[in-house]
């Protein structure tokens, strides 16, 4: 039998993936209030505008890194907060650590003192760089195999350590958790801005113009790619499960090269241009598939199709702004 969940708390609620949740949550007539929390560095207010209007709706502009209070009792308190974009975080690494150490703190104090449920949302990084992994993908107990000192580390490092946080503290409150493992999930309202590390949005704003696409190293990198529809399904399944696991990915399991995700999309925009070859950035894991056998053990499986996926997110692109088009 599934929860009646009925009041939330959202870190990061207007963010892509949490705007999607938030949505999704006001459409249960069960749900009886999701509060936002969200210092829109990286989200935006424009995210909840099918929403904005909902009396159940409360949104608090606010840090999480800073110590703030909350007049109510919840039933999940979700982190979602992140700084996720390579270049963002690239030059913010206190910021980017600091959501996932103090922030993740204030956040299990809130759902300590509700006695909610709480819920990480952390990252595929975490796994670091593997060029080979096991057939049926990355499970959730692998090793992580993190390289340090480089640009990008404090993103996977901040959600590493933001597991433990979670699993530490949680457990000597005797809060129940689950930690979130995303893998590459897309689709509307993703972040657009066209620097590394947005791999879809990327191929997309330049294949709209006309541009040919930017391939980093020979394109052979494997990654896989998970609709935010199918990606917010799962979750739900996970919320509602009355004992979800302590750990769990959640992605598609089928692989796509790179290369071959940048001729899906000149070949649906009909983009000519073609694809140059760029510098790969160091220690880029060249493999990275999920084993996806506990959330599936849920009851769930993505059901949307890379073609079917990058299409809807393509319209979106062309609703937000002509300027993407010649």
């Amino acid at each position: 039998m599934s929860k009646v969940i009925q009041k939330y708390l959202v870190a990061g609620g207007a963010g892509f993936i949490g705007s999607h949740l938030v949505t999704r949550l006001l459409e249960n007539p069960n749900t009886k209030r999701v509060t936002v929390v969200d210092n829109f560095s990286t989200g935006s207010p424009e995210n909840l505008s099918s929403v904005a209007s909902d009396p159940r709706l409360e949104v608090i502009a606010h840090d999480i890194t800073d110590n703030f209070e909350v007049h109510d009792d919840f039933d999940v308190v979700l982190h979602l907060a992140a700084i996720a974009n390579p270049s963002d975080y690239e030059v913010s690494p206190i910021p980017t650590l600091l959501v996932n150490s103090r922030g993740n703190e204030n956040l299990i104090d809130i759902a300590r003192r509700s006695s909610a449920q709480y819920f990480f949302f952390s990252s595929s990084e975490v796994y670091g760089s593997y060029d080979f992994i096991p057939r049926q993908g990355l499970s959730e107990d692998a090793l992580s195999q993190l390289v340090l000192n480089q640009l990008r580390t404090p993103y996977p490092i901040g959600k590493c350590y933001g597991e433990e946080l979670t699993k530490y503290l949680c457990r000597s409150y005797e809060n129940p958790y689950v930690v979130i493992r995303p893998f590459n999930v897309y689709g509307p309202r993703m972040d657009t801005k066209t620097t590394y590390g947005r791999v879809i949005p990327n191929f997309i704003a330049w294949a709209l113009q006309k541009q040919p696409l930017q391939v980093q190293g020979n394109g052979e990198q494997i990654r896989t790619f998970c609709h935010i529809d199918d990606f917010i399904n799962g979750l739900e399944i996970t919320l509602r499960h009355p004992a979800p696991p302590s750990v769990i990915n959640i992605g598609s399991p089928v692989p796509t090269s790179i290369f071959s995700l940048a001729q899906l999309i000149n070949r649906i925009l009909a983009n000519d241009a073609g694809i140059v070859f760029t510098e790969r950035y160091p220690h880029e894991t060249l493999s990275r598939i999920p084993d996806i056998g506990r959330i599936s053990s849920l009851g769930w499986k993505p059901a949307i199709n890379l073609e079917e996926g990058i299409k809807s997110t393509i319209q979106w692109f062309r609703t937000i702004s002509k300027s993407y088009e010649q």
